[in-house]
């Protein structure tokens, strides 16, 4: 059973930079069922390198950051109207550093702290039943869809008289449908997401800072070698989120891809590894960043 509940925790792992990638974070295996009444923790770390804000409409040129995210991550599975769903919270504490232009003036800052918290739900509403982990030993998956919901909320460290920060001072809702189809030891996975962001009222200078809709395509392929052991290749496309300071529409309409792969492995029935590997390529505004990421769960429950 471990080979479906690893799936996900690598997400979390990119968790401080949820308002910069917007809907285009890569989570294979979503939409994978799992035994109802199950909890599940993991605690993990990323190093995330590139030109990477996490508000787009900065005006800093050239803007290149470092940045540790060690992150904490709970989630539970349970029955919605007779639906197998999932609940989770994640905590993220990030280490960063940034430099860039702004003005023809060179910069930097390094700072500490939480980023904000980050709320989800996901519920599968057609092609598996919600299960006890007794029954699930029969259940074999086939094609099934499925929706979810991620909230960012605006808990982070936040100083509106710098320019970066690790909190974004807004919420965002990220909602998606998705499917999955599996094929003996393959799966395929495809989503559709979008990134709904509220206004930051105390951006920069006192302005007010508001963004258009993001929206994405994802899709994975997925390879199960043995129970507890699969390879996941992802690969998203988003595009829009255009940003308005003050009323004034911002050059960052945003077009760009991200690709990576994801390797979990059980090292006992409760207990796994994930490790991620990400990278993404900017043709318009937006993130275009490299992650290494690692995560240990372990689950209990069911």
């Amino acid at each position: 059973m471990i080979s479906v509940i690893l799936r996900g925790i690598f997400c979390a792992a990119l968790f401080v930079v949820a308002s910069a990638v917007g809907a285009q974070e890569l989570d294979p295996r979503t939409y994978s069922n799992i035994p109802i009444g199950v909890n599940f923790l993991a605690v993990g770390y990323a190093y995330n390198q590139g030109n990477l804000l996490l508000d787009p409409a900065l005006p800093i040129e050239d803007a290149e950051a470092a940045i540790h995210v060690a992150f904490a991550r709970y989630l539970r599975s349970f029955s919605l109207f007779g639906l197998p769903s999932k609940v989770n919270i994640t905590l993220p504490w990030t280490s960063g550093h940034w430099e860039g232009t702004v003005e023809g003036e060179f910069g930097s800052r390094d700072v500490t702290g939480f980023g904000d918290t980050r709320i989800g739900i996901a519920t599968i509403f057609s092609g598996a039943p919600a299960l006890r982990k007794s029954e699930f030993r029969s259940f074999t998956q086939r094609t099934v869809f499925g929706a979810s919901l991620d909230v960012i909320v605006p808990t982070g460290r936040y100083d509106p008289s710098k320019l970066v920060n690790l909190g974004s001072n807004r919420w965002v809702f990220n909602p998606e449908i998705g499917f999955s189809r599996t094929f003996k030891k393959w799966i395929l996975e495809a989503a559709l997401a979008a990134g709904i962001y509220g206004d930051n009222d105390d951006f920069f200078g006192g302005s007010t800072l508001q963004q258009d809709d993001f929206y994405a395509v994802k899709a994975y392929l997925t390879r199960t070698f043995r129970p507890g052991f699969w390879v996941s290749f992802a690969a998203g496309y988003g595009l829009g989120g255009t940003t308005t300071v003050d009323g004034i529409i911002r050059n960052t309409d945003q077009s760009n891809v991200r690709v990576g792969i994801t390797c979990s492995y059980a090292i006992k029935p409760n207990q796994g590894l994930v490790l991620n590997l990400s990278s993404g390529a900017t043709f318009r505004a937006g993130p275009d960043f490299d992650t290494i990421a690692v995560a240990y769960q372990y689950s209990w429950g069911g």
